[in-house]
Order: C-alpha cells, then sequence, then structure tokens
C-alpha cells in the first residue's frame, strides 16, 4: 500500500516536470528535489509536510504544475482538519493554476475539483454566524525530507536510529549528519544544513557494491566479458565486476573458446569453472608432430646402419690397399666380395634413410604449422541472450579434417608429399 500511494502521490504531482527538463542551475535542481520531497510526504499522508515543500519548491522553479500540486494537498488537509484557510488556499491555487494553464494539462480535474470545493465555501459564508475567528498560524516547522531511489535505503540522522527512506521527520534548525545504508549498496554520508521553518530536502542515489568474479582456468587463456578483453589467466585475485548479467568468454591457442552467461548479484562472489577442449586442429598437430618424429627417428636409424656399412666397406677397402689377395683362389680369403657387399647394403639402406628423413621432416613441419596457428577464434555472431536478437544464421559446422602423407621415391630422387583439407 505504502509503494501504491507513493506512485498515486506521484501521479497527482506529475504535470509539473512534463513542461520540460529542469536545467542543470542549482535552484531548479533544488526545486525538483523539494517537489519530489513533497510528493513522497502527499503519498504518506503528510499533507502540511507537502504543502511545505510544494510551497519551496514553487519558489525556486515556478512551474504552473507545482500550483495544482499545492492544491490537491490542501484540499486533503482540509479533509483532515476542518480548517477554513486549508479550503481557501486550495480553491485559489486551483483558480490560479487555471489562470496559468490555458488548455490541457490538469485543467479537467481542477474545474472539477474548484465545483466540490466552492460550494463548500460558499455554504460556510452563508451560515449567518461569523466564520470563527482563524487560530494565530503557527510558525512553519523545520522539516527534513531524505528520500532515495534506491530499494530497502534505511536514514539515520544524528547517528539515531534507521528509519526506511524516504524520510519526512521534524529537526531543530542547524546541521544535521546523515547516514544512508542500503543491502548490496556503499554507505553514504552526508551533512545537512535546515534553516529554520525551511525544507531540507535530499535525493540521495547509493552507489552498487560490485561482484566478484573468479575464473578458475588453465594458465595462458585469454578473458573476455561482455566482447571486451580483461585478462589473462592465471589471475591475482578476484575481479571486480559490475552486477547483472553478463557473457563470460575464455580462449586459448589451441583449444575451442568456452563461453556462458552469468547472473551476478551487488556484493556477490561468483565462480566459473572453464573446462577448456582441445580442438580437431590440434589434435591432428599432435599426430602429425608424432608421426614426423618417429620418421625421422627411423630415417635416423637407417642413416646409422647405412653409415655402418659405408665404415665396414672402407676399412675392407684399405686393406686391399695394404694387402694382396689372390682372388681367383676359391679357398683365399678374398676381401672383394665382402666390400662388394658392404657397399650394396649401404645403397640399399640410403633410400630408405632419406625418404624417412624427408617424410618425418615434412609431416613434423606440417604438425608444427598447425601447432603454432591453431589460434582461438570467437563465433562473432556469439552474443548475450538478453541482446536485441538479429536475423537467423545457419549454424557453424566444423568442417572435416584429412590429412594424407606418403613418401615420393623416383630414379635419382627421393622426397615426400602431404596433402590436408581444414
Amino acid at each position: 500500500m505504502k509503494t501504491r500511494a507513493f506512485w498515486l502521490g506521484l501521479a497527482l504531482a506529475a504535470p509539473l516536470f512534463l513542461g520540460g527538463v529542469a536545467s542543470a542551475a542549482d535552484p531548479q535542481d533544488q526545486g525538483k528535489t523539494l517537489f519530489n520531497a513533497g510528493a513522497q510526504a502527499y503519498a504518506a499522508g503528510q499533507f502540511n509536510a507537502a504543502i511545505q515543500a510544494f510551497d519551496e519548491s514553487y519558489r525556486l522553479s515556478p512551474r504552473p504544475g507545482v500550483l495544482f500540486s499545492v492544491a490537491q494537498a490542501h484540499r486533503r488537509q482540509y479533509y483532515v482538519d476542518k480548517r477554513p484557510e486549508h479550503l481557501k488556499a486550495s480553491i485559489q491555487n486551483y483558480r490560479d493554476y487555471l489562470g496559468k494553464v490555458a488548455e490541457g494539462g490538469r485543467r479537467a480535474d481542477a474545474a472539477q475539483a474548484l465545483s466540490e470545493l466552492e460550494p463548500i465555501a460558499e455554504r460556510l459564508g452563508s451560515s449567518g454566524s461569523p466564520p470563527p475567528a482563524p487560530a494565530p498560524a503557527a510558525p512553519p516547522e523545520t522539516r527534513l525530507m531524505v528520500s532515495s531511489p534506491t530499494r530497502g535505503a534505511t536514514v539515520s540522522v544524528d547517528k539515531g536510529k534507521a528509519l526506511e527512506a524516504p524520510l519526512i521527520t521534524e529537526i531543530t534548525p542547524g546541521k544535521h549528519a546523515l547516514h544512508l545504508t542500503a543491502e548490496g549498496y556503499f554507505d553514504e554520508d552526508r551533512d545537512i544544513d535546515a534553516s529554520a521553518g525551511g525544507v531540507a530536502a535530499l535525493d540521495i542515489a547509493l552507489r552498487e557494491r560490485p561482484g566478484q568474479l573468479v575464473i578458475k582456468a588453465s594458465s595462458g587463456a585469454q578473458l573476455t566479458i561482455d566482447g571486451r578483453y580483461v585478462a589473462t589467466t592465471p589471475l591475482p585475485r578476484p575481479l571486480e565486476i559490475e552486477p547483472g548479467h553478463h557473457l563470460i568468454a575464455v580462449a586459448r591457442n589451441g583449444y575451442r573458446a568456452f563461453t556462458e552467461e552469468i547472473d551476478v548479484g551487488r556484493a556477490e562472489t561468483k565462480t566459473v569453472e572453464v573446462d577448456l577442449h582441445a580442438t580437431k586442429q590440434r589434435v591432428a598437430s599432435y599426430v602429425l608432430l608424432g608421426a614426423g618424429a618417429a620418421g625421422i627417428l627411423v630415417g635416423g636409424v637407417f642413416a646409422a646402419l647405412a653409415g655402418q656399412q659405408q665404415s665396414l666397406a672402407h676399412d675392407i677397402d684399405l686393406q686391399r690397399q695394404t694387402k694382396s689377395y689372390d682372388c681367383t683362389d676359391p679357398a683365399s680369403a678374398c676381401p672383394t666380395k665382402a666390400y662388394q657387399d658392404a657397399v650394396n647394403r649401404r645403397d640399399g639402406l640410403r633410400p630408405i634413410a632419406t625418404t624417412a628423413l624427408t617424410a618425418g621432416g615434412v609431416v613434423a613441419a606440417t604438425g608444427a604449422v598447425l601447432f603454432f596457428f591453431d589460434q582461438p577464434s570467437l563465433d562473432v555472431r556469439a552474443t548475450r541472450s538478453d541482446s536485441k536478437p538479429g536475423p537467423a544464421a545457419p549454424p557453424i559446422k566444423d568442417a572435416p579434417m584429412e590429412i594424407s602423407a606418403a613418401p615420393a621415391i623416383g630414379p635419382g630422387f627421393y622426397g615426400g608429399s602431404i596433402v590436408g583439407r581444414f
């Protein structure tokens, strides 16, 4: 009921600022603050406080809509205490409003109110008995009105008991210390100077406490929030993040990008555990690097065996040069056959070693290229679910990856070839 009454009060007083936007000048800003304070007092049923705030607002920012609000407050107060001065003031302010607003606005409401109040005033004037002498006007109270658009805000004055905003109370003239609090917001301290018989009004919006974001991910991953780069993991401490809805993206070379939408409350700590999965390209690079290394290893083994046979042939050739052998005698140990056998084995091992080394190098180089150029990419169409939807697009499908490698051998030529499709 309290919230409903507050908005009703604002609706009754709405014409004040429909005609334009207040400038940044201090009197107009203060006039707006006083008007809002009066609207809240009206909604709370404190019509005398509302009259005082509206009068002060009109003095600082004389807009016709304020006259209507003053008339409304006097009218409601008249029905509370039946004091004729409120009836008279209400009628006068309705008339002044109609005189300043030629058309539109709340003219119909003002005319309806006058048709109700003027007959009452006439009856009081023609009752035959003189109207009672008005009681001496009491000096206006010094009032404090503190409001806040922050839901759940409380206000304490001079370290007193915290009361829910809006706070409308009588105070002594002079300086006062205000303390505003609300769960999930930073506290706010203000000093205000209340003049005797005046209205000290403040409207204070509290600042939200940021949330805390903890990212658990492997080292070297890039973190972006709502499309903006933030940091590289590991994070030395939790990140401060504005409360609300966010899109978290984590990307690392060789891994599929991770995205998740989260909601973070004020002063809430949110933990996101990131599980990155290797891409097909990174898996293929590992396979090729392993196959290439194996090919180079095999080629190295055959090259070593070929070198061994070359060394054996060289030793045998030295023996032939230093000693004389009768190779026509079958019973003699002629080294020519052993030499030729070593040369033949060498010549047979060399192509295998060359092919294995070449193919292994090509495959390993291809794997290295795939490894170093496997950079993460986020789909540019990936947006938060609360963003404005765009035209539908077909889903992205992973292209099939095919890689094949084969040695190439020809007369006087040894090599290899590799074919890949991504």
